[in-house]
């Protein structure tokens, strides 16, 4: 469930703590700022698009999708063979986690309304909470809900003043949930009756004075060591008492929202900042900051922590590990949407959702990390055909790959041919040295090539005026074992496999010098007429590594298709 567990310590079985490549990409017709849950082989994940989705955690297959009728922001809960939901509109419901049949479906009340009536930001929608048999869940129209599990009867619901899109926290027999009245609440888990509830600095601010939000909780609380953390929009990370409900500290973020969902472990809670950009390493006891990171932009997502490593996302795109001891960034991977979702970790990998519609499974693994190059060589770009290799080397070089010229391709090759250890360069100008190329496919390295491939032309020639009379058909296949007699300049219509999609390539392009799909590997597009116009080569033993053609699409110099290629080239699955 969102959080891990009950309790939502966020903290999930230790993992790897590098970054050892994608294992799939899987695109959603909308935002997936969802946070998805992983069980039993399957990763279960909603999309603004309707869709609730079952997706097989190995290769990235869906294997259902259920129409909520609105967008799913809420995150599933698993349990006993069963999936909970809820959608925007309030409708919870219960489906078979096999088959995504209905099992029951349970409608809440129409949602109240904002005191301001301008406040931003309501997007995310509470999580279903499973516990003793009882599904624990916000609604838009003020209640908690604890509904039963096997039929959706009601057992009880409590009210607050405003929304709930804090997901609640279960422990020791008490439900914790914050609402849009600023105030955190305190139910019997068994009766609904209230404890305590316990006004934040924002419930008495009026946010009109302000023009923005400042009393809302959006945070979900986290139980541990007899207090209950949690976040707010009056700025403020908030330590109470659970017996009580007073408070023990307050970590002021000065004005900045606090979304997030605080994660608790090894004494720290760890929290992030809207405006103010970061995320926060706090001592549990005292308040006091031990660390903070910051981010590129503001940070929504909450922090899921796994063995030492800090996971969370901002909406630059980033996905971002951080040393939970100090606070230093240990890596990062992009996406070309904001991150709202939080990140859940299982079986070494990191699953989450982005605003580019995707859902991302990144490997992780105790070992080196993916070792990622870009190759951009002024003078090869000048004999090359591509008009985007400058813009290319510098997206790439952008985004953590290391820059190989010329002079330093080969011995970088032949450093991984060497050490064996993942990793891939991308080849921004498709004039190349390729001396060192075989030896490195062949120890399992990968070459994401986006121009004409290698040895089919004679750039030496084309230097000379000869165009493409320079091609060479037979010499690239001798290369690369790969056949080119029915390639040419002619463009055509290309579209991705299955397989193609699970390396992150989407929609549709036109390509040229498309290869015999029958002397590849592995088609991850056909063009119209059957070629491959995406396509990988394979020539040693590690799962992905060998030689990929992605083409680059271009509008004069400027690249269309950045995102899918980068996906690609680090699509390292697991068998």
């Amino acid at each position: 469930m969102f959080r891990s567990a009950a309790a939502h310590h966020g903290t999930y079985v230790a993992a790897g703590t590098s970054y050892a490549g994608l294992q799939w990409r899987f695109q959603t017709n909308g935002t997936v700022r969802s946070s998805p849950v992983v069980s039993g082989g399957v990763v279960y994940v909603g999309s603004s698009d309707g869709g609730l989705y079952a997706i097989d955690e190995r290769t990235g297959a869906r294997r259902w999708r259920y129409d909520a009728g609105s967008a799913v922001t809420s995150s599933p809960a698993v349990a006993n063979g069963t999936v909970f939901a809820q959608s925007y509109a309030g409708v919870v419901v219960a489906l078979d986690a096999r088959t995504g049949a209905r099992r029951w479906i349970v409608r809440t009340g129409p949602r109240m309304r904002q005191p301001w009536g301008h406040e931003s930001g309501d997007f995310y929608i509470s999580s279903p909470v499973v516990s003793g048999g009882t599904v624990y869940i916000g609604a838009g129209d003020g209640y908690l809900y604890a509904l039963r599990a096997a039929d959706g009867s009601a057992r009880w619901r409590a009210k607050t003043g405003g929304r709930i899109r804090s997901t609640p926290a279960i422990a020791d027999g008490v439900a914790y949930v914050g609402s849009y009245d600023g105030k955190l609440y305190a139910f019997d888990a068994n009766t609904g009756a209230r404890r305590w509830a316990f006004a934040t600095l924002g419930a008495g601010l009026n946010s009109a004075s302000f023009g923005y939000d400042r009393r809302s909780i959006q945070s979900s609380p986290a139980v541990a060591g007899g207090e209950v953390f949690f976040g707010s929009r009056d700025g403020n990370v908030y330590a109470i008492d659970t017996t009580t409900g007073r408070e023990r500290w307050h970590f002021d973020h000065v004005i900045s929202w606090s979304n997030t969902s605080p994660a608790v472990d090894r004494g720290l809670v760890m929290a992030g900042s809207s405006d103010k950009v970061f995320v926060q390493g706090l001592d549990a006891v005292t308040g006091k900051e031990r660390w903070r990171f910051t981010t590129a932009l503001n940070v929504f997502g909450s922090p899921s922590v796994a063995g030492e490593t800090v996971y969370d996302g901002d909406w630059a795109g980033n996905l971002y590990a951080i040393d939970e001891r100090n606070g230093v960034e240990r890596w990062r991977f992009h996406t070309s949407g904001a991150i709202f979702s939080t990140p859940a970790i299982a079986d070494e990998c990191v699953f989450f959702g982005s605003d580019d519609g995707g859902v991302y499974a990144l490997n992780l693994t105790r070992g080196p990390g993916l070792h990622k190059a870009v190759f951009y060589d002024e003078a090869s770009a000048k004999r090359g055909t591509l008009a985007s290799s400058a813009y290319v080397s510098t997206y790439f070089k952008n985004r953590g790959y290391e820059l190989l010229d010329a002079a330093h391709l080969d011995a970088y090759l032949a450093a991984r041919t060497a050490d064996r250890e993942p990793s891939t360069v991308v080849f921004a100008t498709d004039d190349a040295p390729t001396g060192q190329l075989m030896p490195y496919l062949k120890a399992g390295g990968r070459a994401v090539w986006l121009g004409i491939p290698p040895r089919l032309m004679d750039y030496s020639e084309k230097d000379q005026g000869r165009g493409f009379d320079a091609i060479d058909r037979s010499g690239a296949r001798a290369y690369l074992g790969v056949g080119f007699e029915d390639a040419n300049f002619d463009t055509e219509s290309a579209r991705p496999t299955a397989l193609g999609e699970r390396y992150g390539l989407g929609g549709w392009w036109t390509s040229t010098w498309d290869a015999d799909a029958k002397t590849v590997t592995s088609v991850l597009a056909y063009d119209e007429m059957g070629d491959a116009s995406a396509w990988l080569k394979t020539y040693g033993s590690r799962p992905g590594s060998g030689f990929l053609r992605v083409p680059v699409v271009e509008i004069g110099p400027y690249p269309t298709n950045l995102i899918g290629i980068r996906a690609a080239a680090e699509y390292f699955p697991r068998a």
